[in-house]
């Protein structure tokens, strides 16, 4: 039953077979379940009850506190955002590094495997802000480059920033 729960997340919508579960699962704290709930969620109910599903998981589940501060970019939300991707890198990985572009990109899947691509709203990219405080700065070279659809290039300081960017393109 897992197995198809996490393949799929036609199983655990409302009215679907495993739904009951899946909420189930939810009020007992499975940090997983929680993070799947909160993506799944995302298109349909809005970033802010995203957040809130997902900030039970803040800090100590990595991509869980990512997802957040990545839907606080999207919401406009930067100091938020900032203060969350400072937890997350405290936590858990460099801002930088490649695990947390692995990261980044797997929330993106993640999001267009539950549907969110299909949507095509773009209805964040007017409130989008990237952290520009004295701790996490939109990078310089930002548009410089164009790493909207390879994230494989050499500049470790706009992965981020374009990841971000992709999710607001698909919510």
């Amino acid at each position: 039953m897992l197995v198809k729960w996490r393949t799929g997340s036609s199983h655990v919508r409302q009215g679907c077979q495993f739904r009951e579960f899946h909420l189930k699962c939810v009020s007992a704290g499975n940090r997983k379940v929680i993070y799947f709930e909160g993506l799944l969620t995302a298109p349909s109910i809005g970033l802010e009850e995203s957040i809130k599903i997902l900030e039970s998981n803040v800090p100590m589940h990595g991509i869980s506190t990512l997802a957040v501060a990545i839907f606080n970019v999207c919401l406009g939300n930067d100091k938020e955002a900032s203060k969350v991707f400072q937890l997350f890198a405290a936590y858990h990985h460099d801002l930088r590094s490649d695990d947390t572009c692995k990261m980044g990109e797997s929330i993106e899947n993640q999001l267009k495997a539950f549907g969110a691509e299909d949507l095509n709203c773009n209805k964040y990219g007017e409130s989008f802000k990237f952290p520009d405080d004295g701790v996490i700065k939109t990078p310089r070279c930002v548009y410089g480059h164009d790493y909207a659809d390879n994230l494989e290039g050499d500049c470790k300081n706009c992965r981020l920033f374009w990841i971000c960017v992709n999710i607001a393109n698909i919510l």
